[in-house]
């Protein structure tokens, strides 16, 4: 069963888009036979989640051009970045560290949102985001069901 997950932090501005994407979307996937985790947790917290799996999806935010969605398919993009995302800090160390013991995903996908602010303390999102949540969502599902409809061979972690 594929398992995604969707990671945020609701003291963020931006950040709390991957918890919103995935409270819109964690029926609808769980219906389709997908496992959907909604988290507030980073780095080597996912390792539990993550080893051991066949496909995993992770979605969270991303500094970028607001509302993009953004495929993330390997460990070195992932490394590039790390600085960029609140989440990121420890998640490439903790690939490395599964793929070590053998425990990484045959297949590892990080779907970065783009988003304008992920980093200020607030209780709300920046306008420009809160205003295409729907189209944000909608790609996000759209992202994940072509990436599960054609598998891939080897993880490229």
């Amino acid at each position: 069963m594929p398992l995604i997950l969707f990671l945020g932090n609701p003291i963020y501005s931006d950040d709390r888009i991957g918890l919103i994407v995935g409270e819109k979307l964690k029926n609808r996937f769980e219906e389709e036979g997908f496992e959907v985790e909604i988290l507030e947790k980073s780095g080597y917290n996912l390792v539990d989640y993550i080893a051991g799996q066949e496909i995993v999806f992770v979605v969270d935010s991303i500094v970028g051009e607001v509302g993009e969605v953004v495929l993330i398919e390997n460990l070195e993009d992932l490394k590039i970045l790390f600085p960029r995302s609140p989440h990121y800090s420890g998640l490439p160390e903790s690939l490395e560290l599964m793929k070590a013991l053998n425990l990484a995903p045959k297949n590892f996908f990080v779907i970065g949102i783009c988003v304008k602010d992920p980093f200020t303390i607030s209780d709300k999102m920046s306008p420009e985001l809160e205003e295409i949540v729907d189209f944000v969502a909608e790609r996000v599902y759209n992202c994940i069901k072509l990436l599960h409809l054609q598998p891939r061979n080897k993880a490229k972690i």
